[in-house]
């Protein structure tokens, strides 16, 4: 073959390529949009993600507006890197982020849209590429949600729970009590839907004086606190000292230690990394368990305690632990400690389902109990457990019986309750008055106010 027909054929070659090259760049699909279908905004700017795709030649551009009637604002706009003749990354999510402010934008209450634009580096369109666009309709709303508090005078004290009822004409996105950093979830009022009651507690070391409102977030995210009269009586929590005998860090300790895979090097520092890591990871676990509890009102009246029982240590104690007479950690007992015959009988303190049952470190063998409304009781160092999760279970259903497992001196019952993930005194939920008059007659609709409260 001549110099002259090779010249020609590699022409041809070259043409051929170059065609097909433009022919691969003059792809006609567009890119493909990704977004919620509808927005709901409020006082709050709303953060809004879009992700675009584009299989053919990459997403070159995007750009992100807000339209309402005579309003168009620009919000976002991204151009992505890419060239004339290799297009971009192909086949590529790219994602853009705009902040929606309605009031920043000029935007009334009513409907709105989000119109997301889209380009990709095909050559169609006179080299513009191929356009996408996804229209989201959007609900301005800027107006607060409205909360009615039915409850009146509240008593409260440091440690201790309390229960609150009111309406909100509209679906909240989230409701609840704030005590200060503490939240306590709105449950359905039972037998209401239009109605929420929230079973809140005073956390034992919440700030002095906290404050404590009722919140409310629609589903536009604009939010309102409404306070209602709370008389907080404040208390002082024991110090105890608590000196722990060799034999109890050379046998318990060591054996504990094992149980929940900690080196035992020195008893007395395995003790202090059981009595801090092992016992907040216990009380994180706790929380996750608790935090499953249901809207059904399950508990009736007030709670039983522990039959025959004596008490050998209360609510929120300080405790401070001491060997040879030198403090070796310290920690806040949350509950009572109940102490009868080796091995007694372990009864529900209230009716309630089965949450847990189960080795659960330092409180040993485990039950809690979930009786609704975010109300939960725990029942710990069990030698023997007569139920599973999920048991339905009576007042005074056995549970199992009492043992000294987990971080336990001797055989006993360590009984806490919880409103949401607070620890709150169990004599209150063991006085029938109060139980009556401070969380019966609230979910009963009867009156709301605290009487005979002064006699606290």
């Amino acid at each position: 073959m001549t110099r002259r027909a090779w010249l020609g054929l590699v022409l041809v070659i070259l043409a051929c390529g170059a065609g097909a090259s433009a022919l691969l760049r003059c792809e006609g699909d567009a890119p493909a949009l990704q977004g919620p279908e509808q927005l709901q905004v409020g006082r709050t700017p709303a953060q809004i993600g879009i992700e675009a795709v584009d299989a053919g030649s990459g997403v070159r551009e995007l750009e992100v507006k807000v339209t309402q009637r005579d309003v168009v604002r620009t919000l976002a706009q991204r151009s992505v890197p890419g060239s004339f003749f290799l297009g971009g990354n192909r086949g590529v999510s790219e994602r853009i982020e705009a902040t929606l402010d309605a009031k920043a934008e000029g935007l009334r209450e009513g409907e709105a849209r989000l119109i997301v634009a889209a380009s990709d580096w095909s050559w169609r369109g006179r080299f513009r590429g191929n356009p996408a666009q996804l229209e989201i309709p959007i609900q301005v709303d800027l107006t607060r949600p409205r909360l009615s508090v039915e409850t009146g005078l509240t008593y409260v004290q440091r440690g201790g729970a309390g229960a609150v009822v009111y309406r909100s004409p509209e679906p909240l996105a989230r409701d609840g009590v704030q005590v200060g950093d503490a939240f306590f979830a709105g449950r359905p009022f039972p037998g209401d839907p239009k109605r929420r009651v929230v079973l809140f507690a005073i956390p034992r070391d919440v700030e002095p004086s906290p404050r404590i409102t009722a919140l409310a977030v629609d589903l536009a995210g604009n939010g309102a606190n409404v306070g209602w009269p709370v008389n907080l009586k404040e208390r002082k929590f024991d110090d105890v000292r608590i000196e722990l005998s060799s034999a109890f860090l050379e046998t318990k300790v060591r054996e504990l230690a094992e149980d929940v895979g900690v080196e035992v090097k020195d008893p007395i520092e395995a003790f202090q990394t059981i009595n801090t890591e092992t016992r907040a990871a216990n009380e994180k676990q706790i929380r996750e368990i608790v935090a499953e509890s249901g809207d059904e009102l399950l508990f009736e009246d007030a709670f039983v305690q522990m039959r025959n029982s004596a008490v050998t240590s209360r609510f929120a104690e300080h405790r401070s632990y001491f060997h040879d007479g030198k403090k070796i950690s310290e920690a806040i007992h949350f509950g009572y400690d109940l102490a009868s015959t080796a091995g007694a009988p372990i009864e529900a303190g209230n009716r309630g389902r089965v949450l847990f049952a189960g080795p659960l470190g330092i409180y040993g063998n485990c039950v809690i109990l979930d009786h609704g409304l975010g109300l939960t009781s725990l029942y710990g160092h069990l030698s023997q457990m007569d139920v599973a999760v999920g048991d339905l279970v009576e007042k005074g259903a056995t549970l199992g019986r009492s043992g000294a497992t987990g971080l336990a001196g001797g055989d006993h019952l360590h009984f806490a309750v919880l409103v949401g993930d607070a620890y709150v005194d169990p004599t209150e939920w063991w006085d029938p008055k109060w139980v009556r008059e401070k969380v019966m007659s609230r979910l009963g609709g009867a009156d709301t106010t605290d009487t005979a409260a002064a006699a606290q």
